[in-house]
């Protein structure tokens, strides 16, 4: 075939060479589709879901498949995608001319893509974070995202000229199907908030948030816009979420459990100091002499009980350090829970005679029970103490014991000043301070950190108080189970 190209170069084709490599391309080929670079491979410009098929259909063009005519879908060097009816006819000089029409089409919504789909649109699309498709009245993909390429693992070039039935199923037979109830989501002409699943390249499911429109030109129908948020990422940001507002809520929790250090540090610090202010200036007075002997009687109680605060707080300090260390001891054995109760109401009633306070009690769990005589002692003689403490002259405290689901229940009730509901799990903590009591009375605030420890670490029991507010007084509770925890 002696072909002029001059007289040809209406025409829309392109010669390539068995290699498939671009030789030429007419005037006609650039007017209907787009330019090409000579030297380059033909089949770079063919949808990369073709090219395997292309390939061979030239490869067996000498097998009787000349002047067949298929259906190729062309990509230009934006990933624009057009349809290209195709028919190759080998030359003698180991040539061959592909002969392209335009597939066809609704000419004027080609049009209307072509001027929409401007490089600015484009570069505002891939900026955008949530995955965006355009689909034409066909129901093939013409546009899609940088976003939605990385959701679904597709180079967008994959899926350009695809059914839109692509994204909800991975079987071809499915594809035609899915396309269709896609067009029945967007009959209204807009969706607002609708969950899909897509599917991704490798056939797993990808929850979507989807919202879509319609789009038309002069009230003609040119296409659907669709706009997809990937939920995986949704769920994900919002677990990050709930994990940053953890670590804001610990780092809060750990700055408040600093500030209260500091201020306990400085509480202990005051009331080290003052009993050793105490016991050195009355002992001065002793060693000076000249006092008589009332005066020395009264300056030794002083010094006593200053040197009984003292070691109080001592000992309380070295309890909390033991027991943050796991190394407080124990001496568990059966013993009569209501002798230890009234062992600690000796110590305290010499307390409360001073204010006026009675103590009455109605002791009536009357069994021996698994505990620490000494450490259970020292929680009720500091539920005692606190309530002298916190209560006016005049009033009364109950300590009573009984028996209670398997166990000893023990509490001690005052007509003090009450604790708010706000403060009562407060009170239990380390360093914790009820503010406006503890600015009125002496103690570092440790003993009931430290009867929390022995109740529920050194006993597997319960600690609480109730109170019904200020003014109203208050209960604190106790309970140890009856048996030892490996009986």
């Amino acid at each position: 075939m002696n072909l002029s190209l001059k007289d040809l170069k209406i025409q829309p084709f392109s010669l390539i060479n068995t290699r498939g490599e671009v030789l030429y391309i007419s005037d006609g080929f650039e007017r209907i589709f787009f330019s090409l670079i000579s030297g380059n491979s033909f089949s770079e410009y063919i949808h990369p879901e073709e090219r395997v098929e292309f390939k061979r259909w030239l490869n067996n063009l000498n097998h009787n498949h000349q002047g067949l005519v298929k259906t190729f879908r062309l990509i230009d060097q934006n990933g624009r995608v057009k349809g290209a009816m195709v028919r190759a006819e080998p030359l003698s000089d180991n040539r061959i001319i592909l002969w392209f029409w335009e597939e066809k089409g609704s000419r004027e919504v080609d049009d209307y893509w072509e001027k929409a789909l401007t490089p600015a649109m484009e570069a505002i699309f891939s900026s955008i974070l949530d995955g965006i498709f355009l689909v034409n009245i066909e129901g093939k993909l013409i546009e899609i995202n940088e976003a939605l390429s990385e959701m679904l693992g597709y180079h967008k070039f994959e899926l350009i000229g695809l059914p839109v039935g692509k994204f909800f199923v991975d079987q071809p037979q499915d594809i035609g199907r899915a396309t269709q109830r896609f067009a029945r989501i967007m009959k209204y002409g807009r969706v607002k908030e609708v969950n899909l699943t897509l599917k991704d390249r490798w056939g797993k499911d990808v929850e979507v948030s989807f919202n879509g429109a319609v789009i038309r030109e002069k009230g003609r129908l040119v296409g659907i816009l669709g706009v997809v948020r990937d939920l995986r990422r949704s769920k994900l940001m919002q677990k990050l979420q709930e994990k940053t507002l953890e670590l804001e809520q610990a780092l809060a929790e750990l700055s408040r459990q600093s500030r209260l250090k500091d201020d306990f540090l400085s509480l202990v610090g005051h009331e080290l100091r003052t009993p050793l202010s105490n016991i050195l200036g009355y002992a001065e007075f002793l060693v000076e002499g000249n006092l008589d002997a009332g005066e020395r009687a009264e300056y030794i109680q002083v010094i006593y009980q200053e040197s009984r605060r003292l070691a109080r707080l001592v000992n309380e300090i070295l309890d909390l350090s033991r027991m943050e260390a796991g190394r407080l001891i124990y001496h568990h054995m059966y013993y009569p829970l209501d002798s230890v109760l009234e062992q600690a109401i000796g110590v305290a009633e010499s307390e409360a005679e001073k204010k006026g306070i009675v103590i009455e009690k109605e002791l009536g769990f009357g069994k021996e029970i698994w505990l620490d005589p000494d450490r259970i002692k020292q929680v009720t003689i500091n539920f005692l103490n606190n309530a002298i403490k916190y209560s006016p002259s005049g009033t009364k405290i109950w300590v009573k014991s009984r028996l209670q689901d398997s166990g000893a229940l023990v509490s001690v009730q005052d007509q003090g000043v009450g604790i708010e509901e706000k403060d009562q799990k407060k009170i239990f903590e380390k360093f914790g301070r009820v503010e406006d009591i503890e600015h009125h009375h002496q103690g570092a605030g440790l003993g009931l950190t430290i009867a929390k420890g022995i109740i529920e670490e050194g006993h597997k029991g319960k600690i609480w108080v109730e109170s019904e507010g200020k003014g109203k007084g208050s209960i604190f509770y106790f309970w140890l189970p009856e048996r030892a925890p490996d009986e």
